[in-house]
């Protein structure tokens, strides 16, 4: 039996350890797979102080930007850093540049199904107000109060025209969803500036190109955003585009906060010049909390 035991504790050794720091809770599928190849530990921020975070090999997060300065300081440089959810590749790579991390990778196909279901959620939430209904149903008056009221402004999907910015995986994938739901889907590639190039991702025939972005928001019920955080990106809805979005219009943004010009937006909510928007993620004082 003691044999055993250091026969098992020397093969556990050997083994690299895996942490998911701040993400992947529940990590049963990952045992599986990696069953005999390496140990996955999830640690939670209220457990940095005890976590073996400079023994793993890899680890696993959102994004260096979420964490605390005291746990980016305790990542090692020849360990693999994966960040599963980085929206500004810039700001990560800045901060493992700075940290000393040369094995910094982002990894984004994989989430792309994730991604458009998030968006398809979002829509879905917006055309049937479902966050306004949850809301009043959390409040005093729960379900004694009259909901009709807030039904009132309720949209079908069918017939609404879903406009996608960017061509991505995630594009892709919401294209394919919204076509089901029955809508139309317009699409601008921002990198290939309305011009289709011979590797770009390949969005469902029904799904129809246009040639600018102003071409896009005025023809669009919906506008989703999934284009990369770049130089020519930063801020793409801005004011002045913003004066050809059709009135009426819903904006999604599960990307980097900074595709959007916020102030600009804001003031297009107060107005009623827009329907409203979902933020998977926001900053600075202008944004109260993720639905607005």
């Amino acid at each position: 039996m003691a044999h055993h035991n250091q026969t098992t504790l020397l093969i556990t050794q050997q083994v690299p350890l895996v942490i998911t720091l701040n993400c992947i809770e529940d990590i049963t599928l990952e045992q599986e797979c990696l069953s005999g190849i390496a140990v996955i530990e999830h640690v939670p921020l209220s457990r940095l102080a005890e976590a073996r975070i400079e023994s793993a090999t890899a680890v696993l997060l959102h994004s260096l930007a979420f964490l605390p300065r005291a746990a980016q300081r305790r990542l090692r440089s020849w360990q693999l850093i994966l960040c599963l959810g980085s929206s500004d590749r810039a700001v990560d790579s800045a901060l493992a540049s700075d940290l000393g991390l040369s094995r910094l990778v982002h990894v984004d196909v994989n989430r792309a199904e994730e991604v458009a279901d998030t968006v398809m959620a979002l829509i879905l939430g917006l055309l049937r107000r479902t966050h306004l209904l949850s809301r009043h149903t959390l409040s005093a008056s729960g379900w004694l109060g009259s909901v009709q009221p807030l039904c009132r402004g309720m949209r079908r999907c069918r017939g609404l025209v879903l406009g996608i910015v960017g061509r991505s995986a995630s594009a892709r994938s919401l294209a394919t969803r919204s076509l089901a739901f029955n809508m139309s889907v317009l699409y601008f590639d921002v990198e290939g500036n309305g011009k289709m190039s011979r590797h770009s991702i390949r969005f469902p025939p029904a799904a129809r190109r246009m040639d600018t972005l102003n071409d896009l928001l005025a023809a669009s019920d919906l506008i989703s955003l999934h284009c990369a955080l770049t130089n020519e990106t930063v801020q793409i809805i801005n004011a002045d585009c913003l004066q050809h979005i059709k009135p009426g219009a819903f904006l999604v943004n599960t990307g980097s906060c900074q595709l959007l010009d916020d102030c600009a937006v804001k003031q297009l909510l107060i107005e009623g010049s827009i329907a409203g928007c979902a933020l998977d993620g926001a900053e600075g004082p202008q944004w109260m909390e993720a639905w607005v």
